[in-house]
């Protein structure tokens, strides 16, 4: 049998590996920075918290059940987390917390778009303010920043906005999700698979046809936009004011990709009250998948608990943001410096080098076989490994090691301190 990978999965090796985890840290970095405090909850959870009501019913259909089970994996963060807040009452409000880890979908795959993925959140609970809006679209901006994408876009929109469009052409309460979900697949099947899938709903087309209009009108600024849904939509004076604070508030943190408000904006679940955004780039003139995304929950919390706490959240999709960037040559290692050691006699002092090369802080591979001096140094090029420390009969009993610099080819004699400090250097 020919050995294959799941669909929509990917094996990660040395390189790649080592180039996916320096972007994590990155990403934790930042998020440490900013305040914001790790949690961990598991990779499965009760197929009753997963299916309260918070995804909607395309999302549910992507959920991977646990055959003859009443778990599934995990779909994303922010359901664990409510179901987390709700069942931990003695935590510090506004809650900062992150998550870093695998979500898995039952999606179709294809570029940039896995079953298995990794994942970057942040949330800000407890806070109703738009400060902490503003907090997590930066915090996202500022990773997405030092992992190397530079020329992006934050598209902002509200789900009161939406729902207040179409209270404006006559659509009922009870149909207005559905017909969000929808508005969410623009970018998939265009205004005409939309309009068509929104008179499946029952709207009539002239109507569909009408709200689309809308929606994806080009306009002129931000400022003329909110004069004008000040006019079309005067029941969300509210969340209009709160929508161009946020863009106000945007502009302290520094970020470089260009905020804006689009209408079209729905997101997908089903949990969003208010504010949602999305991080986009594009690739020869074309957009890619969505690189982070998240927005306002209000009443989710309320689904596992007998209270509604305001919630904020961001996700930012780390799989996509390293299919999106090429990296440079990486090394296949974390070792900075080899140790050669010529014969089987100098292996216990080469072991002892380790020891105190590692000790001091320095990732440190050693020979581990009986091959010549000429095949370690190939082993060590091989992994990219900045420098050899040669180790034979001189080196052991002078209690110093011969220090290669790979990349020049230069050696020197240098005692183990002298060795550490130029490693540290590197």
């Amino acid at each position: 049998m020919a050995l294959s990978l799941p669909r929509g999965t990917s094996d990660f090796g040395p390189a790649d590996a080592i180039r996916l985890n320096a972007m994590r840290d990155a990403v934790e970095d930042t998020f440490r920075r900013f305040g914001f405090y790790p949690i961990k909850t598991p990779a499965i959870e009760l197929m009753g918290t997963l299916n309260a009501k918070a995804y909607g019913e395309d999302s549910k259909k992507e959920i991977y059940v646990l055959e003859g089970a009443e778990e599934g994996m995990r779909y994303d963060f922010t359901v664990p987390l409510a179901r987390y807040i709700a069942m931990n009452k003695d935590l510090q409000f506004p809650f900062k917390r992150y998550q870093i880890g695998d979500i898995w979908r039952r999606d179709e795959p294809q570029k940039m778009r896995k079953r298995e993925f990794l994942q970057a959140d942040i949330d800000v609970i407890g806070s109703a303010d738009v400060s902490s809006d503003a907090e997590i679209i930066a915090a996202a901006c500022l990773s997405v920043e030092r992992l190397g994408v530079d020329d992006y876009t934050v598209l902002i929109n509200s789900r009161v906005f939406l729902d207040s469009i179409l209270s404006m052409f006559k659509m009922p309460q009870e149909r207005r999700t559905s017909l969000i979900r929808c508005i969410d697949k623009l970018g998939k099947i265009g205004s005409t698979g939309a309009a068509a899938q929104m008179e499946a709903q029952g709207v009539d087309m002239k109507d569909a046809q009408a709200i689309l209009q809308f929606i994806t009108m080009q306009r002129g600024d931000d400022a003329a936009l909110f004069d004008e849904l000040k006019t079309a939509i005067p029941d969300a004076k509210s969340e209009i004011e709160r929508m161009a604070r946020l863009l106000e508030l945007l502009k302290g943190y520094g970020i470089r990709g260009k905020a804006k408000i689009d209408l079209s904006l729905a997101r997908g679940l089903d949990y969003y009250t208010g504010g949602i955004w999305e991080i986009i780039a594009a690739e020869n003139g074309k957009r890619l998948p969505t690189l982070a995304a998240g927005g306002r929950y209000d009443r989710l919390i309320g689904m596992y608990s007998k209270r509604d706490v305001p919630a904020v959240g961001m996700s930012i999709g780390l799989s996509r943001v390293f299919e999106l960037l090429e990296g440079p040559e990486e090394a296949k290692t974390y070792a900075r410096v080899y140790i050669a050691s010529i014969r089987k006699e100098d292996v216990p002092y080469a072991i002892s080098v380790a020891t105190r090369l590692r000790s001091s802080g320095i990732c440190a591979d050693m020979n581990l076989t009986e091959r010549g001096i000429a095949k370690q140094m190939e082993y060590a090029n091989a992994l990219r490994i900045p420098y050899v420390a040669i180790i034979g009969g001189i080196e052991r009993q002078a209690n110093m090691v011969k220090l290669r610099n790979m990349a020049t080819g230069e050696e020197k004699l240098v005692t183990l301190d002298d060795c550490i400090n130029e490693l540290k250097m590197v």
